[in-house]
């Protein structure tokens, strides 16, 4: 075989072998950068007198077909939501937020019993459905994520959250239960609180098994501010 040709036949062994490894290392960069999960719609929003802020956002999402059946069967449930707050030009949160709801079966009310935790307290309620019981824990209404001490109000600002089902770690639970409990005026943990690191390290990277998990970020966006309620009309 002539020198050239043995060139070739090595530059052609070269990139199958190049080609190989690449498909072996999987997706390039750039095609897990398109598989990622777009950022999620959510409403954020100051109250009027701009020192708490709320955010609005749907998970349903992480109620899927097995675990449809299981609230169908009426099995104890619960699904947590733990959340950090960034500052569009801060390196690290500047706030974090949770939301547990626990969902049981009242076997004699034919009811579901939801107990849910979240800052400033706990509340409960019942449901009569499943869909009952999706609206009032696979979503967040109003929770609280931060305050003025934390954010800045008029920057933009986004949160990255993880969603579980039945997380099997007791200790999780019994530090959001404590967590949630603190006073309303110190409900979010900030850096410097005991509880910050707790929940960017614990709950949003090393959290426990859990039936079914997700996670997602909202987009960024500069949180609006209510409007103040109308003044109280006098009585004659």
């Amino acid at each position: 075989m002539k020198p050239p040709a043995r060139r070739a036949l090595g530059l052609r062994w070269a990139m199958a072998a190049l080609w190989a490894v690449a498909w072996l290392a999987g997706p390039s960069p750039a095609s897990a950068q398109e598989k990622k999960e777009p950022a999620r719609d959510a409403r954020l929003s100051w109250n009027h007198q701009k020192t708490q802020l709320f955010v609005d956002v749907s998970f349903r999402d992480i109620v899927d077909g097995e675990i449809r059946k299981k609230l169908s069967r009426g099995l104890p449930t619960t699904i947590v939501l733990t959340g950090t707050v960034h500052q569009i030009g801060a390196k690290d949160p500047v706030s974090t937020t949770a939301q547990t709801c626990k969902i049981t079966w009242h076997v004699w009310e034919e009811v579901y019993l939801v107990e849910t935790s979240r800052p400033g307290g706990t509340t409960r309620s019942a449901a009569i459905t499943v869909d009952g019981v999706i609206r009032r824990c696979a979503e967040a209404r109003r929770l609280l994520i931060g305050t003025s001490e934390q954010v800045t109000v008029g920057a933009s600002v986004y949160v990255t959250a993880k969603v579980q089902v039945n997380p099997v770690s007791p200790e999780i639970l019994n530090k959001i239960k404590r967590w949630v409990s603190r006073p309303a005026g110190t409900a979010t943990a900030a850096p410097g609180d005991a509880l910050f690191s707790t929940f960017t390290g614990l709950f949003l990277q090393r959290v426990g098994e859990a039936e079914r998990e997700l996670k997602f970020s909202t987009r960024a966006l500069v949180p609006a501010v209510e409007k103040p309620p109308p003044p109280a009309k006098e009585k004659k």
